[in-house]
């Protein structure tokens, strides 16, 4: 590590961040960093306990004098999103992190530089053990396996912290803290009927929609990109009405939290019928290109390659496939009543694919109210039942609902404009915190978070910024000083 990287502030932040960074710990691997924070807190005299899923638990005594303070419960997590440049030949499994100051930035060279999440860590550990900061009792919660479905907090044994104060360091704006997120439901449709072989005299079309911006399901869903599965069933369901339209196979999408880009299907239609598929579908597309994504995604476009499928779903169950495609809800569905412009509920047609005779679907909901994640798994739930499709849920998170009047929040926001001179600017997230999951495990938990600035998150181009770190430092000492 260069020694510049040495002299950044708050120096014990950063050496924690350092010492963690140097230990492999992708998602469902975090078994060495675990062990290496839990010997680290018995040496410095700290209580530390383990649960069955892997999350720790350090229990820090109050600063003198205010050991009768409410318990605060500082959390993080401790594993990291494994991307690389392919030019790496990083081994995430074994290899240290190497990061390195670039300007005003840390950043890794070629992968995931992993300040999602352990620069939070690294603020709770050194805030913890800083005598110039005053606190009551803490207790610092390490939770694993977050970055794929927040598995530490799903699982988290039952009273395994006692604190009822949440303060989670996993944002990624120091102008802001959050007192949101969204939940998330997945329901998983499936299509199944039987094929038969194409006759003679039909002939077989590839059809792409591709030139799409996609983009996460959640953060960016109020940009209204749009979606290739929908576009392409349009485009479908309009060929179908010029002429017999027989699939064969309906791919598209790929990630459940992502906007789909890309989307093709096999077909086939009478040999005659070709020509009309085609000026329909283009003008379908055409349509929404110049009215509904003009100046998002001006790069849509449908294209057309000849194919020779060997059998395909009839013209009555590809018309139910193509019409259950175009059903099926994608966008916002609510906005916040009491956090400005934050999207409150949304859903996201997010894959389909062919496998054989099945044609399955997966439907992601988002939402910071329970019972909205509720009724749109509902609508899907009905959507399927009128199309003759199966259709199970799984994959949920709760959402957490904003509360303008909690605690936690009027004490930080006024440590905020104490410490910055500004007031900060309170956010909700549409996408997964812990904090969700937690205050449902947990009745009754009054929850916050914040964090420094961190940019390009989950990719190689993740970096943090050094000046914002030691800001976030400043507000998280004041924060507990106010609280003890």
């Amino acid at each position: 590590m260069p020694s510049t990287y040495d002299q950044l502030e708050p120096r014990a932040v950063w050496k924690l961040f350092a010492d963690i960074d140097r230990v492999p710990r992708g998602s469902g691997n975090e078994t060495a960093v675990m062990a290496m924070l839990e010997k680290r807190a018995k040496a410095l005299g700290h209580r530390t306990k383990r649960d069955k899923v892997g999350n720790l638990l350090i229990s820090v005594p109050a600063t003198k004098g205010r050991e009768k303070s409410p318990t605060v419960v500082l959390q993080g997590h401790v594993d990291m999103v494994c991307e690389k440049n392919a030019s790496s030949s990083h081994d995430f499994s074994k290899d240290p992190i190497v990061p390195r100051v670039k300007g005003e930035w840390v950043v890794a060279d070629g992968t995931t530089l992993g300040a999602d999440n352990a620069i939070g860590v690294s603020l709770a550990l050194a805030a913890a053990e800083d005598p110039a900061v005053a606190h009551g009792p803490l207790e610092i919660l390490l939770t694993v396996d977050e970055e794929r479905g927040l598995t530490g907090a799903q699982k988290i044994a039952p009273a395994f912290v006692s604190g009822r104060t949440l303060i989670n360091i996993d944002s990624e704006d120091d102008r802001t803290v959050t007192i949101s997120c969204a939940g998330m439901q997945e329901s998983l449709l499936e299509f199944e009927a039987p094929r038969a072989r194409v006759a003679a005299g039909w002939k077989g079309l590839e059809v792409f929609v591709t030139g799409l911006k996609g983009g996460h399901s959640g953060l960016e869903i109020n940009r209204n990109h749009g979606n290739a599965i929908r576009i392409l069933a349009r485009a479908l369901l309009a060929g179908a009405a010029k002429t017999p339209l027989r699939i064969a196979s309906v791919d598209g999408g790929n990630k459940r939290n992502a906007i789909p880009r890309e989307a093709k299907a096999v077909v086939c239609v009478p040999a005659k019928g070709a020509a009309a598929l085609k000026k329909a579908a283009e003008s379908a597309v055409a349509t929404i290109r110049a009215e509904e994504v003009a100046g998002i995604d001006d790069g849509l476009e449908i294209r057309f390659a000849d194919a020779a499928p060997k059998d395909a779903w009839s013209e009555k169950d590809s018309a139910r496939l193509s019409s259950l495609l175009g059903a099926l809800p994608h966008g916002v569905v609510a906005m916040s009543a009491t956090v400005p412009n934050f999207v409150e509920s949304s859903t996201n047609l997010a894959v389909v694919a062919t496998r054989g005779k099945k044609a399955e679907i997966c439907c992601t909901s988002r939402s910071s109210v329970n019972s909205s994640l509720d009724q749109m798994a509902l609508q899907h739930a009905s959507i399927a039942a009128l199309a003759g499709v199966k259709c199970r849920q799984a994959g949920r998170t709760p959402g957490w609902k904003p509360d303008p009047g909690s605690a936690v929040l009027g004490v930080v926001k006024a440590q905020y404009e104490r410490v910055f001179g500004r007031p900060a600017e309170v956010v909700g997230v549409h996408a997964g915190l812990e904090c969700g999951t937690l205050r449902e495990k947990y009745p009754g938990l009054d929850a916050i978070s914040f964090g420094p600035d961190i940019e390009g998150a989950h990719s190689p181009d993740e970096r943090v910024r050094v000046e914002s770190v030691g800001r976030i430092y400043r507000l998280l000492a004041a924060v507990l000083g106010a609280m003890a």
